[in-house]
């Protein structure tokens, strides 16, 4: 399990979207337990953490655990390990094998949104120092991965995406737009 970055350096809880456990049934019956006992407020995280927390061990989070927010953030050294890197899109992306959506207040990527919600909650271009333009990569990349999830779902599984009352005013749900070829597979 990798730890859960964005926490930051100093947190020590596991990311649970990343996980491998040596199948048996007495490991079966004590993760079922947990999950059972577990209050209207634990969710996967937390029960992982109670049961492997101390004895897991740590798979390096670059690349196997980037979530989609990261793109948004202006500060990337939780994700690069270090503060002296640049944060690079393009090779972020290239690297990464796994790759979750999470980027609250926003929507999960199977509900449409609003283009209003999707301007409010999108990256913003980052001035890039050495040439004086705007830098969009960031942003381009994040709207490419929600257009890919929603034409993959379209596409493979034949499913439009969904409406939903949220909580939030920010998250309706995402419009049904055409994928980019630079984010098919």
């Amino acid at each position: 399990m990798p730890r859960a970055y964005w926490l930051g350096p100093n947190d020590h809880t596991l990311a649970v979207h990343v996980l491998l456990l040596q199948p048996s049934e007495s490991e079966f019956n004590r993760v079922m337990a947990a999950v059972s006992d577990a209050g209207s407020s634990e969710y996967d995280m937390e029960i992982l953490n109670r049961l492997y927390n101390t004895t897991a061990q740590i798979l390096p989070h670059r690349g196997y655990a980037l979530l989609t927010g990261e793109f948004r953030l202006k500060s990337h050294s939780d994700y690069l390990g270090n503060g002296v890197e640049s944060f690079d899109p393009e090779k972020i992306l290239q690297e990464t094998k796994y790759l979750h959506f999470s980027d609250w207040p926003a929507s999960k990527p199977w509900f449409r949104t609003s283009p209003r919600n999707i301007q409010l909650t999108q990256p913003v271009c980052d001035m890039d120092r050495e040439t004086g333009r705007a830098d969009c990569r960031a942003r381009d990349i994040w709207l490419g991965l929600y257009e890919d999830f929603a034409a993959r779902r379209r596409n493979v599984c034949g499913l439009d995406l969904e409406d939903k009352k949220s909580k939030t005013s920010l998250s309706q749900s995402w419009p049904t737009v055409q994928s980019s070829p630079e984010f098919r597979a």
